[in-house]
């Protein structure tokens, strides 16, 4: 979870009022423009406590005969023997090691024997995670992975300073003397939006984008409400038809597309929303007529998560994406910003998680 000591509100449009803040970089991820950084001087007492919690447990040589996902332990970091707290986050059969993510510096380390892995304790449950990620602004992945982050690299452990850009406090501008070859005007920025999760299918997820999807899909709801209910009759509904399905669960009518057809029931798509109704039949399904309605973009603006591979997709939205509320506010980054397109995205939850961490990695089994 991001902290913020003692922000006050400022304008972004005036330079003078930008508040700086300082931190140590702690890891600069391989696929996606995100540093982590241990702020300064907040974190400096907080690490040294945290460290001889730590060394307190290694001496007495505490461990647990296994471990669950999600479980928070000390673990021997492979690349240089310390020891740092961390986040269980899958487990190998065929290598029988763990993979686990450092919470205070923001790095994983996917080799990590159960011998290297020690008990947590009840005090080191109660400090917050003191690695804090944030997207380095104007970055597309691509720039950032052949052009930027070995220049970021080179000031890993460094104290830095840093400002946000955004009202979300999530994007930051780093102060580095070489700045003109990282904040090139020319790169292809990334786009930034905050909405609502609409719906969710097998393998990727909707979102509406505010504000302007607010008002578009209040006027939707009601036009589809009140649109004439005709059934067809001279002939029969074919693959991408478009439509009006009536979802009887709810008693709501929304506009749909037929997916699929099989036995005289269909799969229809709401593509205002995104999720899909299965086994209609043709009593619920009506003509849609208004052509201002037929030549409407979809409202439900289709995800999926960047750098994370197909089988990941299906494990998130089942375990995280699907079971979040529709009231909350998330926000996500995207470098194709097309109505027609499929949109690879970060996903920020209100709390700071940011979802494509936890299935970025493979987990051949189950947690034992």
């Amino acid at each position: 979870m991001k902290y913020f000591p003692n922000i006050k509100s400022f304008s972004l449009s005036s330079v003078n009022l930008i508040q700086d803040y300082k931190g140590v970089l702690t890891y600069a991820d391989k696929n996606k423009p995100m540093v982590y950084i241990q702020l300064s001087p907040e974190s400096d007492p907080i690490i040294e406590q945290i460290n001889q919690l730590i060394d307190v447990i290694v001496q007495e040589n505490k461990h647990n005969s296994s471990y669950e996902l999600g479980d928070h332990v000390i673990a021997q970091f492979t690349d240089d023997e310390n020891h740092y707290r961390a986040r269980i986050e899958s487990y190998s059969t065929s290598s029988q090691n763990y993979t686990v993510y450092f919470l205070d510096y923001g790095n994983i380390d996917e080799n990590v024997p159960i011998d290297h892995l020690y008990s947590y304790s009840n005090e080191l449950e109660q400090i917050e995670p003191q690695a804090h990620g944030y997207l380095l602004e104007n970055q597309t992945c691509q720039t950032w992975i052949n052009h930027v982050r070995p220049l970021i690299e080179g000031k890993l452990n460094d104290m830095i300073e840093f400002y946000f850009t955004d009202e979300t406090k999530s994007i930051i501008h780093i102060k580095f003397d070489n700045e003109n070859q990282i904040y090139n005007p020319e790169m292809n920025q990334p786009k930034t939006f905050t909405g609502n999760i609409s719906g969710t299918n097998k393998d990727c997820f909707y979102i509406h984008i505010s504000p302007h999807t607010d008002t578009l899909i209040c006027e939707m709801d009601e036009l589809i409400q009140t649109h004439p209910k005709e059934h067809k009759t001279l002939e029969s509904w074919e693959i991408n038809d478009l439509c009006i399905v009536l979802d009887k669960e709810q008693n709501v009518y929304f506009r749909g597309k037929i997916l699929s057809i099989n036995d005289n029931k269909y799969d229809v798509q709401c593509i205002d929303y995104g999720n899909v109704i299965s086994n209609i039949t043709d009593d619920e399904l009506y003509l849609l007529t208004n052509e201002d309605l037929l030549k409407q973009l979809p409202l439900a603006r289709q995800c999926r998560l960047y750098c994370v591979k197909d089988e990941n997709q299906i494990k998130a939205i089942d375990e995280v994406i699907k079971n979040i509320d529709s009231n909350e506010r998330v926000t996500i980054t995207v470098e194709n910003d097309q109505n027609d397109q499929c949109m690879f995205v970060m996903l920020f939850r209100e709390n700071n998680d940011i979802v494509n961490d936890r299935y970025q990695f493979d987990n051949d089994n189950k947690v034992r």
